[in-house]
């Protein structure tokens, strides 16, 4: 009968006898998932993912990549080379790890601008909890709302989340590294270790050394917080540099040993991936000779000065607003000489600020004097300047780890760092933003006075203080965010390509002339067709590689001439001189096409600059 009774209850709607416990039980458990809900950070989320995907489809597309991402989806051996052209002569000058993901894209998603960016969109919005929770779990939840909050809206990192670029996916994995730090020093697990180590590998498979920017901080944060010997973290320590350069290098390794023909990596001298890894993309890159003027030259203060890429408005304003704000919150923290009596989470706060000032030092000195930098670089700095200005304002707030008690917040400090913020920020446009900004620092401020007199209100008062100061950081940040979007920017551009009316008229003409031929055309300058191989899908014979490297030499030239193969090439009219030109219109291959090839760049209604040469055999 008790059962047969307990039946009918649970079939009884809401409001007749028999439910209450039915409804008291439901409302209950409302109650306990909205407190438990980490509603805020769903919510930054939700305005992260709005601003790197919405009408992501318009953004200007990376034609180098985009030609890579076609070609290495014609076949295994192109997708696992990172073949640049559908014949694989030439490939990437990167792993393929990000290019992967754009094929898997593309290939359920159809060809088209928006597929091939969703993988880059997709991982700059997930960075965006991901670092919350690694924040979280170091020196609490304020902090790690205002991280996320930073990060969510930092106009250098929704440029580049909404480029067709591999950086944003290399933040993701670097933040996943920051994760399992932490993790490995609050447990003291060593498996832990070895998969930072291993995360941290798999973001230099991604954009090689950028990735490493942040391999100090997180070899700071374990050794000053693991609650284990010396000896043990040590050994930890070797651990994690063996899972770093085991996944680090395994692609490479795997592509050495790989049997058959391999394609010539582009910007490598010798033909070999380690060349391109090491030299072009890795010491090169700080290099302070380039082949071409620089138009942003590298300057101490290159962060934060208007440039030509913008840098003040892309990344400045939150730099100075994380060195005014963590400058502040370290005076504050060293005046107040507080003593945590938990300890271990003590430990791990102050490892993790100490961390995060390394990060930053590395990454602002790194990009002050780095040769060429594009914008996109800077991802490998943003969840540092995220996580000092969520930290540093749960600081100036009185807002302290878990579980410590809370201190009152501190006006001078809150109002120094803020007048800071608003100092730089009129020297941007537009000043209404600045004004704007002057009046949330003068909330902030209030906040910061009410919180003094503790009790209920003082608690919410120094949660508001916390959230105004974050506010004031990224007003002109969101300004900017939203300006971008509005405008369809994006950081993929800087290849030099043919116009679109040379790469239809090409495609027109040679698809007419080549029916049945090996190669569409050979070309000096392989890079500028990338909108071509995009459009036709078809293999060309690249003369060289980067910067006038030869790839194909006049012999496989001539043998692909004498059989059929290549019935057309496309080279500049450049004027070599006798010794020494490194143009790419300049090399043997070039020169011997110019010489005994018949111009027809006319007939086919081509004005770029290139000329178009018949090639018969001989």
């Amino acid at each position: 009968m008790a059962e047969l009774t307990g039946l009918d209850d649970e079939k009884a709607p809401l409001g007749v006898p028999g439910s209450g416990s039915r409804a008291t039980v439901l409302v209950a458990e409302l109650r306990r998932l909205a407190r438990s809900a980490p509603w805020a950070i769903c919510l930054i989320t939700g305005v992260a993912a709005a601003l790197r995907l919405a009408e992501i489809d318009d953004v200007t597309a990376n034609p180098f990549y985009d030609a890579a991402v076609r070609s290495m989806s014609l076949s295994w051996h192109n997708f696992f080379f990172g073949a640049f052209d559908p014949g694989a002569i030439l490939s990437v000058d990167k792993p393929p790890v990000d290019l992967w993901l754009q094929v898997a894209s593309t290939k359920l998603l159809g060809w088209n601008q928006a597929a091939l960016k969703l993988p880059e969109a997709i991982g700059g919005t997930l960075a965006i909890p991901l670092l919350y929770d690694a924040v979280r779990r170091a020196v609490g939840r304020p902090a790690g709302l205002g991280a996320a909050l930073v990060l969510a809206v930092l106009p250098e990192s929704v440029l580049t989340s909404r480029s067709d670029t591999m950086d944003s996916l290399m933040m993701l994995v670097v933040i996943g590294a920051l994760w399992l730090t932490i993790y490995a020093a609050t447990t003291g697990r060593r498996l832990r270790v070895i998969l930072a180590g291993a995360a941290l590998g798999l973001a230099f498979n991604v954009k090689l050394f950028e990735a490493l920017i942040a391999a100090p901080a997180l070899l700071v944060l374990y050794l000053l917080a693991a609650p284990i010997s010396w000896r043990s973290r040590l050994v930890n320590v070797l651990l994690w540099a063996a899972g770093l350069v085991t996944v680090g290098l395994s692609w490479a390794v795997a592509v050495t040993l790989a049997p058959g023909r391999h394609p010539y990596p582009i910007g490598s001298t010798d033909g070999t991936v380690w060349n391109v890894m090491f030299v072009f993309n890795g010491f090169g890159r700080v290099s302070t000779t380039l082949p071409r003027k620089n138009p942003d030259p590298a300057a101490p203060l290159r962060l934060v000065k208007s440039t030509p890429a913008h840098l003040d408005q892309l990344v400045g304003s939150v730099l100075i607003a994380a060195l005014a704000i963590g400058v502040a919150a370290l005076i504050v923290t060293l005046l107040r000489r507080r003593t945590d009596p938990r300890g271990r989470r003590s430990i791990l706060g102050r490892a993790f600020a100490v961390a995060l000032a390394v990060w930053l030092l590395c990454g602002v000195v790194l990009f002050s004097h780095v040769s060429m930098l594009h914008v996109r670089y800077l991802e490998a700095l943003a969840p540092a300047l995220a996580a000092v200005i969520g930290y540093g304002a749960a600081v100036l707030a009185g807002l302290g780890e878990p579980e410590e008690s809370p201190a009152p917040p501190s006006v001078p400090g809150i109002s120094l760092a803020l007048a800071c913020v608003c100092a730089y920020t009129f020297g941007l446009q537009p000043s209404s933003i600045a004004w704007g900004g002057v009046a949330v620092a003068t909330v902030a401020v209030g906040a910061a006075l009410c919180a003094r007199t503790g009790g209920r209100t003082g608690r919410w008062a120094r949660g508001l203080s916390a959230s105004l100061i974050v506010a004031t950081a990224v007003l002109y940040p969101i300004h900017k965010s939203l300006s971008l979007v509005r405008a369809g920017s994006s950081d993929s551009t800087g290849l030099r390509v043919y116009s679109p009316r040379t790469e239809s008229v090409l495609s027109t003409y040679l698809g007419r002339m080549t029916a049945g031929i090996r190669y569409e055309l050979a070309v000096d300058e392989p890079l500028a067709l990338a909108p071509l191989i995009v459009y036709d899908q078809r293999p060309i014979l690249p003369l060289t590689s980067f910067a006038g490297i030869p790839a194909v030499g006049l012999s496989a030239l001539r043998a692909a001439v004498q059989s059929g193969a290549v019935r057309y090439a496309l080279v500049g009219s450049h004027t070599c001189s006798p010794v020494g030109d490194r143009h790419a219109e300049c090399v043997p291959a070039a020169q011997w096409i110019r010489r005994n090839g018949i111009d027809v760049t006319s007939t086919a209604g081509i004005d770029s600059g290139q000329r178009l040469y018949l090639l018969l055999p001989f």
